[in-house]
């Protein structure tokens, strides 16, 4: 009975980290999407992070490695919303600066732009359709800005990692998984397979855009006179960002365009109709080579080497149609797990045996824990050791094989 007091402090202090870890938990699942695409963002700019910490101190690494991702999103956004403008302005026949009137430049001209449309608003018969129309603008708006407040957190989050990831690391190893444990082993080899998927991802997006341009300009330059495929490069690089939207990858880029070359061609002066012959390629083309390409083999091939193929297939599609758009993030994440689990702790756990760590079955589906080192680079790159599987390194062989 003198350790009652002792223990009623322990099982206190237990209910309340449960309590703890319960909410965070909770918090976590609440914002599932923002923290798989944090860590995808993170995984994505790893390298670049690695290679600037060489050259400067861990938080102006971090700060360039965002800068540098940034300036060109932006940029792209800035760009895309320009020649959308200009496209509209060609199709109503206005000027690209009347737009600019509907950009407020003071207080006193934001309010009276708010004035004007609560007049219109409730102006004769055609109240409920502004009123609608408006409710579909607010409805909209409220999307957008919810969506850049999570891309927001999203980089935050990625920040906060690059800059701490190495603390969180050693935190890790010093309370729970020492170096030789097979739970540090466990997490390197998730870290490395991580590394290698979400890599991967960005540069199919990069491969996609390179694919793009040369898919596009060459149709431009394949079309009849009164068809052009618009902004060629734009597209393609539309087109490599709409690889990370689940299932429709660039669809969501070429249907739009293809349509409009086949409204083009309905239209075209002349006799009957104009060339329909080629936005029946253009559609063909892009399908093939901007669809069926990124998802069967692209993707599958750069962004899983180290995972087999058709479970990263699966990771991808099914994890998209499961959980929603964050699914192209969180499905690799959770078969990444999974696969590691049953390569090095499930099978000991089976028969009985002590969790080494090292691989046990399926030596070929992920990263060999056994094998990781960091790059002769310093980046940290996890890379294959080419002495792992040399017997004379594994400190496990029976000192007495070969011995008479």
């Amino acid at each position: 009975m003198v350790g009652l007091p002792e223990d009623r402090e322990r099982f206190a202090w237990w209910a309340f980290t449960l309590a703890v870890v319960g909410a965070f938990a909770f918090v976590l699942w609440a914002f599932v999407g923002t923290v798989v695409l944090g860590v995808f963002i993170y995984y994505g700019t790893r390298p670049l992070y690695r290679r600037l910490r060489t050259e400067f101190s861990s938080g102006h690494a971090a700060d360039l490695t965002l800068v540098i991702v940034l300036v060109p999103v932006f940029a792209l956004v800035g760009y895309t919303v320009f020649v959308g403008l200009d496209q509209l302005s060609q199709l109503t026949g206005t000027d690209l600066e009347s737009y600019a009137r509907f950009v407020p430049g003071s207080p006193e001209q934001a309010s009276a732009l708010v004035e004007n449309l609560r007049g219109l608003v409730g102006s004769g018969p055609i109240q409920g359709q502004m009123q609608e129309i408006l409710g579909v603008a607010v409805s909209a708006f409220t999307t957008l800005t919810a969506g850049l407040a999570h891309l927001v957190l999203a980089f935050l989050l990625a920040f906060t990692l690059l800059r701490e990831d190495d603390r969180i690391a050693g935190w890790f190893r010093d309370q729970f998984g020492p170096e030789g444990s097979a739970a540090n082993a466990y997490f390197e080899a998730v870290d490395a397979d991580l590394h290698t998927v979400f890599v991967g991802n960005v540069l199919t997006v990069f491969a996609v855009i390179v694919l793009g341009v040369a898919v596009y300009n060459g149709l431009d330059m394949l079309s009849p006179e009164a068809i052009a495929v618009p902004v060629p490069t734009l597209l393609a690089l539309l087109t490599g960002l709409a690889t990370l939207v689940p299932l429709v990858v660039g669809k969501i880029v070429y249907v739009p365009v293809g349509l409009y070359l086949t409204y083009l061609s309905v239209t075209a002066p002349g006799p009957g109709p104009g060339p329909i012959w080629f936005p029946a390629v253009f559609f063909a083309v892009c399908f093939v080579l901007l669809d069926l390409l990124p998802v069967a083999v692209l993707r599958p091939y750069i962004a899983g080497r180290s995972v087999h193929g058709g479970l990263m297939v699966f990771a991808y599609i099914g994890g998209t149609m499961l959980f929603g758009w964050y699914g192209l993030f969180l499905g690799p994440l959770l078969v990444v797990v999974a696969v590691q689990l049953a390569r090095i702790v499930l099978p000991p756990l089976v028969h009985g045996e002590p969790v080494t760590g090292r691989v046990v079955a399926a030596e070929s589906l992920g990263s060999d824990p056994s094998s990781i080192v960091e790059s002769p680079a310093t980046d940290g790159t996890p890379v294959e050791n080419p002495d792992a599987d040399d017997p004379a390194n594994d400190p496990t062989a029976d000192d007495s094989a070969g011995s008479g």
